[in-house]
């Protein structure tokens, strides 16, 4: 908000704003779906097919809407595309979470399109939010929308959890005693909060000025590329060795941006 007053931009239109709030309450959905699904001990399908879908589905949508794609990038869209899912694939299961972790159960299948399209949406309704005349103003409207959801969904978390104080269920419902459990300071543990929602926050203003300069397909794809960036942090900053199956889709996926330039 500090940033669209700062810059001067006028308050959005009514239908950006729709757009806006219809984005940010997809995202914070396909958010919930995808984690929930996580929980459930299926990553081997929810990280690669989530990332798919929620890449896909706007492609689909640009090429309904008459996007004209060249044989180059659409190439380049599915090499993208396979990059992601081989850098999304987890490790070899050598323990019992692993190889939970890795079991295929596809009665979570409804979760795992679910978290797809959510994402897809949010890129898609915030482009036409942007489209429609805004840069930050949608981008405020898809964060309060996100508050809103996850503030209603906290209250149901509360309501649903047994325990006899409601300090308590506060506790269990936001994850305190794990957070206190890793012993940060306050003052790092705040820091990296901030540096999270500033991330977040900027990679989505990137993702609307790209989709404005390019078709919404080629900006989709190419925010979908952030395991790699992911992946290469963890491999400097934790020391995370990277297996071959990602080390293909790293070579993938640096091939695959020449391809929709």
């Amino acid at each position: 908000m500090a940033v669209a007053v700062f810059v001067g931009e006028p308050l959005p239109s009514t239908t950006s704003f729709m757009w806006a709030f219809a984005a940010g309450t997809c995202g914070i959905a396909g958010l919930g779906a995808f984690y929930y699904a996580l929980s459930r001990g299926t990553m081997s399908v929810v990280a690669p097919l989530t990332a798919v879908i929620g890449a896909g589905l706007p492609v689909v949508i640009g090429l309904i809407e008459g996007e004209q794609l060249e044989l180059v990038r659409g190439v380049g869209i599915v090499v993208a595309l396979a990059a992601v899912v081989l850098i999304s694939l987890p490790g070899n299961a050598s323990t019992t979470d692993g190889r939970r972790l890795r079991r295929i159960d596809l009665s979570q299948l409804p979760l795992i399109i679910a978290g797809g399209v959510g994402f897809g949406l949010f890129f898609v309704f915030l482009s036409q939010a942007a489209d429609a005349g805004s840069t930050w103003w949608p981008l405020v409207v898809v964060r309060l929308a996100g508050v809103a959801f996850i503030v209603g969904a906290l209250v149901v978390a509360l309501g649903r959890t047994k325990a006899p104080r409601l300090a308590t269920r506060a506790d269990i419902v936001l994850g305190l005693p794990k957070i206190r459990a890793r012993a940060l300071p306050i003052p790092l543990l705040a820091g990296l909060f901030l540096l999270t929602g500033i991330g977040d926050l900027g990679g989505n203003a990137f993702f609307v000025l790209a989709s404005r300069a390019d078709v919404l397909s080629v900006a989709v794809v190419l925010s979908s590329l952030y395991p790699v960036v992911t992946t290469l942090l963890a491999a400097v900053f934790l020391h995370e060795r990277l297996r071959s199956v990602q080390i293909v889709g790293v070579l993938l996926a640096s091939l695959s941006v020449p391809l929709l330039r």
